[in-house]
């Protein structure tokens, strides 16, 4: 970074605090290889810039909404680190249609690995659900026999 360029940066207080996360969570996050800070300070502090915090929002929403591990997650943000890369490579003018066709396979096959994951994890949680409302039920019978008495 050169003393001409400003950047929009948060510390690590400022970003568990906007994301409602605690500061160890971002360390941890960074540890295992999720996100990584741009910047540190003179005196080694984390610094994040608005992709990080991006990529933030984007990794809590897949914990959050879909209950994923972090393992999980880094596999779902590698795939699209990949579906970008081929993205750009797209753009840059290709005229061959060979390669134009191998780049779009290479995207849909991407797509299809995260829409088969998502599958089995969705599989997983309907076959959860299925047995709790089983129970429901079997409660609920047990219930009206109960009354019968």
């Amino acid at each position: 970074m050169t003393n001409n360029e400003i950047y929009d940066v948060w510390t690590i207080d400022a970003v568990s605090r906007q994301l409602g996360i605690t500061p160890r969570t971002l360390r941890y996050y960074e540890e295992v290889g999720l996100i990584s800070p741009g910047l540190r300070t003179n005196g080694g502090h984390r610094l994040y810039d608005q992709n990080t915090i991006d990529r933030l929002k984007q990794i809590l929403r897949l914990k959050d909404y879909l209950g994923i591990s972090l393992q999980e997650i880094q596999e779902v943000m590698d795939a699209e680190e990949s579906l970008n890369e081929i993205r750009r490579t797209f753009q840059k003018n290709i005229e061959s249609s060979e390669e134009k066709r191998v780049l779009v396979r290479q995207y849909i096959d991407v797509l299809h690995n995260l829409i088969e994951k998502m599958n089995m994890k969705i599989e997983n949680v309907e076959t959860m659900r299925d047995l709790y409302q089983e129970q429901v039920e079997r409660s609920l019978h047990f219930m009206d026999e109960l009354d019968k008495k």
